[in-house]
Order: C-alpha cells, then sequence, then structure tokens
C-alpha cells in the first residue's frame, strides 16, 4: 500500500501527486488535513510514503509541510520505503529548482529513499535536492515542462519495480 502526502499552493502539485497516483494506483492525502496528533496510521500503515512539495522563496518547502514534519519525526520510519516528489519552475527558480524536498532528509532517516533521478534536461543553476549528480526525488516543472507527465510515468515505472 502506498500514501502519498502532499502540499500545494496553485494546485500543480496536487495535480502531479494525482496523476502519480493514478499510475501507482495509491492513497493521496493533502498533508493539511493530517491530524496534529500523530496516528501510526497516518503514516506507518503504508509499504511506501511519497512525500511531495511545491518549492516556495528560496527553494523553501511549502509552509503546510513545515508545520507538519514533526508528524514525520515522531513516526517509526525504519525500513520504510519512502520517495520524494518536488514540484517548481525551473526558469523562475533556478536558483533553487526544488530545493524544498532536501528538508525532508533528516525526518526520514533509517528509511530506504527510492526514485532519485539525473538531472533529466532541466536547466537550472542550483538545486540543493541534487545531492551526487542526482535530484533526490522527482522533480517537476508542470508549466515550463510539456513532457512531466512522462517523467511520472517513467518514475511511478521505476516505482513499482522497487517495491
Amino acid at each position: 500500500m502506498i500514501g502519498i502526502f502532499y502540499a500545494t499552493g496553485k494546485g500543480d502539485t496536487q495535480k502531479a501527486c494525482e496523476y502519480a497516483a493514478a499510475k501507482l494506483g495509491d492513497e493521496v492525502k493533502v498533508i493539511k488535513a493530517v491530524k496534529d496528533v500523530v496516528q501510526s496510521s497516518e503514516f506507518e500503515g503504508f509499504d511506501l510514503l511519497i512525500l511531495a512539495s511545491s518549492s516556495y522563496g528560496f527553494g523553501e518547502l511549502h509552509d503546510d509541510w513545515k508545520a507538519k514534519l514533526n508528524l514525520l519525526k515522531e513516526t517509526n520510519l525504519k525500513g520504510k520505503k519512502v520517495a520524494l516528489i518536488g514540484v517548481g519552475n525551473q526558469e523562475r527558480h533556478g536558483d533553487n529548482f526544488c530545493g524544498g524536498i532536501v528538508e525532508f532528509l533528516p525526518f526520514v532517516k533509517g528509511s530506504t529513499l527510492l526514485g532519485t533521478r539525473d538531472r533529466g534536461g532541466y536547466k537550472f543553476d542550483y538545486s540543493s535536492a541534487f545531492i551526487n549528480g542526482k535530484f533526490i526525488g522527482l522533480v517537476l516543472d508542470t508549466k515550463g515542462d510539456k513532457e512531466y507527465e512522462k517523467r511520472i510515468d517513467k518514475w511511478a515505472s521505476e516505482i513499482k519495480a522497487q517495491i
């Protein structure tokens, strides 16, 4: 069972997550609706957690996710599989393209990170989520990349093979 938890501002991350869920057959939840009381069923009931966020400002994680990171911290993710999705704009935010997803890393220690990606033709100056020649998850530019759904298709196929 796969759970996709996302934060979105203008709906682009939601659209990408719903598209990914259609490919993977998953449950999609907006993180803002997750209760602040840690309930093991919220995160622990899934074999794979997909954590998705749009980036704001200088590549920062969406505020709705920032407000809920403590829930991840208090959840036992040891041995769990986790994948990340970042949605941003490579042209407008090339100074830290989809960098916000790096903020998940301290909270998913002990888990197995799936779905890392190469540069994939994106043009950006810097991204804190681009580490050792790979993005730490799937990054998407839903406005500036007409092929973003094909990126999700390929990523989802690879994720299926790893779970």
